[in-house]
């Protein structure tokens, strides 16, 4: 095998020589490197290939890099000298290349099968030939195949070259590249979904055959996404970065950690009993009240973390899975920051939660809510002045369903904003029928924390308004102190806002949360709903009820209104009137009532108070 290069006389053949090399690199897939050097080892030339790589650059290809005999013999090469014109000189260099011993002698078999078929076939051709004696048939296809066999004679390479780096271990790298792709997340650098999965799975095999039990926990950030809004995703990657690495240095030899996505974690803990491994992921949890110092903040993040037992709590992925999620969640729900083990009675509770879930949607869906009304009674005048817009699921089997039991779940995010905007779609509609029948109340809503922080709320419920075409200042939104407190901030910028409007406000359930009337005073609360908890302390005797009596005056001195709820008994009324609350609402005057129930009761007492004048 020889490779011929003619000697090169000027400038522009040294410009050909170079996409000489380039054609060769073209023109087959074994090449991708090239290096042409001088006798003295220095490199003069490469293919295109390094310099898309920016490996070398034109400028410095002499200082760059030094390739002699030395340290490239150990390598099958074959040498070429070249003599090229350089600054109007000759200089005599060299073109190393590595071969591919294997391909050369596959190559060389093959030409020479095709030089022994040649001969064999034309022979035979021949024989052929005089046998038959009609050379006017058989001379054409003879020719035939002599063109066609000596075009692959011809079209056999002369030479081939591989690149320095080795294919098989070049091989190897990218095999290891592609195993690292296929398993390990690219940010954090442990075990991604996939892999993680297939251990868990692995560890439920040996769990069946040695009866060796493990643990899994699920790990969820507490308020990741906050993070992420407040300091960019750049911040919230080194965040998880770091997370993981504490992981990593917290769990044993034994143990595994992956990450499902997002901010989720998952670790496979090796055999150990449950007191061990909640002390354990107790331990975690404390690890992670220091601070994380990223990029000039200080960042302090809690976890949530759900457990399960292989095989208590399931004997397959999908099992494990789904009740270390739930375990996870129930942490969330009971305040985050904690463990929490799965059990069946967690697990009952969770499925029987899916299950409302469910109907609740499909209610949603089918128009099983209704809208009920219950009157707010001016307690001197006893003028009906307002109507609370109660929610109800009428269920086709189990029959009214009232809030309590449903709004709670729905507030955790099931339907939560469509109901809100259902409910205050429908009670808006209400109001502008009743104003087109002469009944002019004041409509409260309830308002929930979900609806308050949704990023559109203000400009859905001002086109709900417009939409009606009804006077904002006849509509007030009830809110709990909870609400009020807990978002206190981003909920006193929105009640604002709104109270720019025309808009009234009360604070619902007074009495069962923070009940303080100190921050009353800066906040745009038109009136307070004693909780019924207050009015039930109230005696047939009419002794005194000194907290009830101090928050109605205290209510006012601060021009505060305040609304009794639950009252049941004609006693509690006469006392609530001695001691100057405002308005009563409760069961004494009316329960809920659906829209013309309500316009029948209005009219009724509208009655009442014009016979009684007369």
């Amino acid at each position: 095998m020889k490779f011929d290069i003619k000697a090169i006389l000027n400038n522009q053949d040294t410009i050909n020589l170079k996409a000489y090399l380039d054609r060769q690199k073209a023109g087959s897939r074994m090449i991708k490197e090239i290096y042409v050097v001088k006798d003295d080892g220095t490199l003069l030339r490469t293919s295109d290939y390094l310099y898309e790589k920016n490996t070398f650059k034109e400028e410095n290809t002499i200082s760059l890099r030094q390739l002699n005999t030395d340290n490239i013999s150990k390598i099958d090469l074959l040498r070429s000298d070249i003599k090229v014109i350089d600054h109007d000189k000759i200089v005599p260099y060299s073109m190393y290349v590595k071969m591919d011993n294997k391909y050369i002698t596959n190559s060389v078999q093959q030409r020479i099968g095709l030089q022994i078929i040649y001969p064999l076939l034309f022979f035979i051709g021949v024989v052929i030939f005089y046998l038959l004696y009609i050379k006017k048939l058989i001379m054409k296809p003879i020719m035939i195949v002599d063109d066609f066999l000596r075009g692959m004679v011809q079209r056999i390479p002369k030479f081939y070259i591989l690149e320095f780096n080795h294919l098989s271990q070049n091989l190897q790298n990218n095999l290891k590249e592609l195993k690292e792709l296929a398993y390990f997340d690219t940010l954090t650098g442990v075990y991604n979904r996939k892999a993680i999965e297939e251990i868990l799975e692995k560890k439920i095999i040996e769990t069946k055959k040695n009866k060796h039990p493990f643990a899994v926990a699920m790990i969820d950030l507490d308020h990741f996404k906050k993070v992420n809004d407040s300091y960019g995703h750049h911040v919230g990657d080194q965040l998880l970065k770091e997370i993981a690495e504490i992981l990593q240095s917290e769990i044993r030899m034994a143990d595994n950690i992956g990450r499902l996505g997002g901010d989720e974690f998952l670790i496979i803990i090796d055999y150990i009993n449950t007191v061990d491994v909640s002390l354990k992921l107790q331990k975690l949890i404390a690890k992670f009240k220091a601070p994380f110092h990223i990029e000039g903040y200080d960042i302090t993040i809690g976890m949530s973390i759900g457990g399960v037992m292989c095989p208590e709590d399931g004997n397959d992925v999908i099992t494990l899975l789904k009740n270390v999620d739930i375990a996870m969640y129930q942490a969330k729900h009971e305040g985050r920051n904690r463990v929490v083990f799965f059990s069946k009675e967690l697990g009952k509770k969770i499925e029987s939660e899916i299950e409302l879930e469910k109907e609740i949607r499909y209610a949603f869906e089918h128009n099983e809510f209704r809208l009920k009304y219950q009157p707010i009674i001016d307690i001197n005048s006893g003028k009906v002045v307002a109507v609370e817009a109660l929610i109800r699921w009428e269920h086709p089997v189990k029959g009214t369903i009232y809030p309590s039991e449903f709004i709670p779940f729905v507030e955790k995010g099931c339907c939560v904003k469509e109901i809100g905007i259902w409910v205050f779609d429908r009670a808006c509609k209400q109001q502008k029928e009743w104003l087109e029948k002469g009944i002019d109340v004041n409509m409260s809503v309830n308002l929930s924390v979900k609806h308050m922080h949704a990023t559109n709320f203000y400009d859905v419920m001002n086109a709900i308004i417009k939409k009606y075409d009804i006077d904002i200042k006849k509509i007030s939104l009830e809110i709990t102190e909870y609400t009020l407190m807990q978002y206190r901030e981003t909920t006193m910028a929105m009640l604002n806002k709104m109270q720019l409007d025309g808009m009234t406000f009360r604070l619902d359930d007074f009495g069962t949360g923070y009940s303080s009337l100190t921050y009353l005073k800066d906040t745009p609360i038109s009136s307070i709903k004693i909780d019924k908890s207050f009015i039930d302390g109230i005696t047939p005797d009419k002794k005194p009820v000194h907290l009830l009596n101090a928050i109605i005056n205290l209510s006012h001195a601060i021009d505060v209104t305040t609304i009794a709820e639950g009252v049941e008994e004609a006693y509690q009324v006469e006392y609530l009137k001695e001691i100057g609350c405002d308005m009563i609402q409760g069961y004494y005057y009316s329960k809920a009532l659906d829209g013309k129930a309500f316009e029948s009761y209005y009219r009724s007492r509208e009655s009442d108070k014009k016979k009684s004048i007369v």
